[in-house]
């Protein structure tokens, strides 16, 4: 009886660290304005902040790429962002945002990378933020 209670004990562990697992949020950034710059984002929970890399493999390496989550989606943005993120330099970006993943998951949200910070207007990459149930 104790090897039992053990083992659902112990499965219980485990199943809980896989849940953790799925707690990532994977976002596919497609390129815009024929930048050919396609790309990963992954939003990682950290207990009340959400860590956000970006990585654009092509993206120019001598150019700062400002990046943001705005609402709505990458048809239809709100021009003003709602989270800032470090812009993408030399293809990479990393960011904590101070709220937690659910925060940035309960309205419909997107990551865009613009071509520069003088070009700001033209969009070289987007996803659009969607939870994986």
């Amino acid at each position: 009886m104790r090897k039992l209670i053990m083992i659902l004990l112990l499965s219980g562990l485990f199943s809980n660290a896989a849940l953790a697992l799925d707690d990532v949020v994977t976002v596919k950034l497609e390129a815009q304005n024929n930048s050919g710059q396609n790309g990963v984002a992954t939003l990682m929970p950290e207990g009340n902040k959400t860590k956000v890399v970006i990585e654009i493999p092509n993206a120019p390496t001598d150019i700062a790429q400002p990046a943001h989550i705005h609402l709505g989606s990458c048809d239809k943005l709100d021009k003003a962002p709602k989270w800032n993120l470090e812009a993408v330099k030399g293809g990479r970006s990393v960011t904590m945002v101070p709220v937690p993943l659910e925060t940035i998951l309960k309205d419909k949200t997107a990551i865009n990378i613009h071509k520069s910070a003088a070009e700001a207007q033209i969009y070289v990459s987007c996803g659009n933020i969607i939870a994986v149930m």
